[in-house]
């Protein structure tokens, strides 16, 4: 449950901004450009204090000063074999590179900024993956490929740093990557799909003292807090993590929390590549030394992670390096460096370059790329977004961000119609007292109003009241232009992955689904599942708010394999919504641990369920009541409404009015009812000529001299 837990507090602290540059709390101020997909990333500090970037590039290797980090400049570049991977360290004023290109291991001295001190060392290996070097000047090659040890091959740098000397092998087996603090190698068994301790203070008899299995089976990478108590851990899969490790007992090693990138919420598939620990003081997010994790994602770009309760990890930062990619594929951010003593972060990305990245605070502005006061470098929406637009619910362009007024742009449905007005006699005679029968003629519904515009009657044929003065009426006919239509949407069945989550207990959580409403429509049903008869109340709420716009309390059977369904028949408008239950009636009529309604965790297509442009059920919704009324959002969980059948009206589209004008005879005071009148027919009160008065109902005699009269038979 604890990963469920953790989306709350990711939504409830982390805001996320969808514009062209995703961000929080950093920004970029420097950027370089190259011709070539880069790979890892390091830094270095010269004897003046200097900052540089070192650059792994498929072809070779780039130093570039960043002592003016909005303006970077390549110092040197040394050219080396294609490859998709180099990676750099550096030990005194030399840097070491890595390569799976067969050009051994390349080794320069940076104090030469002509870049013509260097050298490949190929004397254990041509092809490795990953160096890492330890504060003593011991560098371990890993994944060697073609050398002594695919493990790790420890090399001494102390006598001659440009030709190294072997001071031991691991190799029990493969290592992708590793980090070394005083005795202890942390090593990343990708293959192995474990992190483990291995002691290293005799080079030449690397023990190994324990092991663990990281969350996704794939360890790419491991870097230890400055306390040597905690490890954190990536693994370079498919919406996979930064796990934390209590590493206080290396024979007892514990997970103790994982944590994903800001981009998973938005749906998008996020890898994680290299992450490192620093303590720090990153001002805008801690005025004091706090622990911080600093990872390279490579669809997310750079991602910075609040470690200071490594069992609680919380994302505070992020950079998004490359916004116009997104998948799981191995593109856009390779690597992050943080330890440079000017607090800049520098990041490589395969399609953008070089970036030199600073924590700040939030810039403020508008971040909506629709507003006509969009700003591009704001990364916190200060609420100023002006968006022109039609703000009519009622028309088909309506736009629900717009709040700057400008009608004249809404498009309505009626005006691609053309609806003529009712064929009707417009003037009339009459005389005081007189009822009047009129007819319309239309291939739609006629509909007759008052001068007020009150609808009076809906029908072809009209009986007036009796008349007493001049009076106007009003007739259009209505056409139905769309026909509503009834249709489902949502998941259409439960489904469990046979983990201990698919039955809801109302002890702690109770569920939901949030959905969005874009025209009007009637939430006919919904199925629901539960193993445990009795009677549950649904409700309709608007998200933030304690009101209740629609409840039903009903008896449920027991449904578990076939599912039972719901009526519902809840007239639904455009707006936000949450369809959930009363978990407090749940918990008194059931108990706090008995199963109430099913859900879904697993093997879910991804959220929103949409239908046209009509709804749109958008993610899972739920309330922690054990720790108070703390609401979120998963894209993780369906919760109990399934198989929805919603219905929309039909679209209507009116004819312009008719005006009917009636007179009264200037001199008529009084009815002329002479004996020789005649009957000329009776009909009812839709203009249906009957033969004879039926009990109980009103009828309209119309005679030859025009006189009209209402009658009720009573029985």
């Amino acid at each position: 449950m604890k990963n469920f837990t953790k989306a709350i507090i990711f939504i409830l602290l982390i805001p996320i901004f969808l514009f062209s540059q995703a961000s929080l709390n950093m920004v970029q101020i420097g950027n370089l450009s190259y011709n070539q997909g880069l790979n890892d990333i390091w830094g270095y500090v010269d004897h003046d204090g200097n900052e540089y970037a070192l650059v792994g590039c498929a072809n070779g290797f780039s130093y570039v000063d960043i002592s003016d980090p909005s303006n970077p400049q390549e110092v040197f570049f040394i050219s080396g074999t294609n490859s998709i991977w180099r990676d750099l360290k550096t030990w005194g004023n030399y840097a070491y590179v890595t390569t799976e290109a067969e050009d051994g291991l390349l080794i320069v001295d940076l104090d030469d900024l002509s870049g013509q001190t260097y050298t490949y060392w190929t004397d254990q290996f041509m092809r490795a993956h990953n160096i890492y070097i330890d504060e003593n000047g011991y560098a371990y090659i890993f994944g060697s490929q073609d050398g002594p040890a695919s493990g790790a091959i420890i090399l001494d740098l102390n006598n001659d740093p440009m030709n190294p000397t072997v001071a031991g092998l691991f190799n029990d087996y493969y290592l992708h990557d590793g980090m070394v603090r005083g005795d202890t190698l942390w090593g990343a068994a990708v293959y192995e799909g474990v992190m483990s301790a291995i002691d290293v203070s005799d080079k030449s008899n690397p023990v190994i003292l324990g092991s663990t299995p990281t969350s996704c089976n794939f360890t790419h990478n491991a870097w230890v807090s400055d306390d040597g108590n905690y490890v954190f851990t990536t693994d370079e899969q498919a919406n996979c993590n930064v796990g934390a490790y209590d590493v206080s007992n290396v024979s007892d090693i514990q997970e103790i929390d994982l944590i994903q990138s800001w981009n998973n919420e938005n749906g998008e598939l996020v890898v994680p590549h290299n992450t490192h620990f620093i303590s720090n003081t990153y001002e805008y997010i801690n005025p004091v030394q706090s622990d911080y994790l600093v990872t390279s994602y490579y669809s997310s770009g750079v991602t910075v992670i609040d470690a200071s309760d490594p069992f609680n990890l919380t994302e505070v930062a992020y950079y998004d390096t490359s916004p116009n990619f997104n998948g799981e594929q191995m593109e856009g951010c390779w690597g992050a460096y943080p330890f440079l003593p000017s607090g800049l972060i520098l990041a490589s990305d395969r399609q953008t370059g070089l970036h030199i990245l600073e924590i700040s605070g939030p810039i403020l502005g508008c971040t909506n790329e629709n507003a006509s006061n969009y700003n591009p470098d704001a990364n916190t929406d200060d609420g100023s977004c002006l968006i022109v637009g039609c703000t009519d619910p009622v028309a088909e362009n309506f736009d629900s961000e717009a709040n700057v007024e400008n009608n004249d742009l809404c498009i309505y449905l009626c005006d691609q119609y053309i609806i003529y007005p009712p064929d009707v006699q417009t003037e009339w005679m009459a005389d005081l007292g007189q009822y009047l029968y009129i007819e319309a003629e239309a291939d739609g519904t006629v509909i007759w109003l008052d001068e007020n515009q009150n609808i009076l009657y809906s029908g072809n044929s009209y009986v007036t009241n009796p008349l007493i003065e001049n009076t106007t009426f009003y007739v259009y006919q209505e056409q139905v232009v769309t026909p509503g239509i009834t249709q489902n949407i949502g998941e259409p069945n439960h489904e469990c992955d046979g983990g201990p989550y698919c039955d809801y207990s109302g002890t702690v959580y109770n569920g939901g689904l949030l959905f969005q409403a874009f025209e009007d429509f009637t939430l006919n049903s919904v199925k629901v599942y539960t193993g445990t008869a009795g009677e549950r109340t649904i409700q309709l709420m608007n998200p933030g708010s304690d009101n209740i716009l629609e409840s039903l309390t009903i008896n449920i059977p027991e449904s578990e394999e076939n599912g039972f369904v719901v009526n519902l028949n809840w007239p639904i408008t455009y707006g936000e919504y949450i369809i959930t239950t009363d978990a407090s009636l749940n918990n008194t009529n059931f108990g706090d641990n008995n199963p109430l309604f099913k859900r879904t965790t697993g093997g879910l297509p991804v959220f929103p369920y949409v239908v046209d442009d009509i709804v749109s059920i958008n993610e899972g919704y739920f309330n922690d009541y054990e720790n108070g009324d703390n609401p979120g959002f998963s894209s993780a969980y369906y919760y109990y409404f399934y198989d929805w059948e919603i219905a929309t009206p039909d679209k209507i589209c009116n004819s312009p009015s008719v005006e009917v004008n009636i007179t009264i005879h200037q001199n008529s005071n009084v009815l002329d009812f002479s004996s020789n009148k005649k009957l000329i027919g009776i009909y009812d009160l839709l203009g249906r000529k009957v033969n004879s008065l039926q009990d109980n109902k009103i009828h309209f005699k119309l005679f030859n001299n025009g006189e009209v009269s209402k009658e009720f038979k009573i029985k």
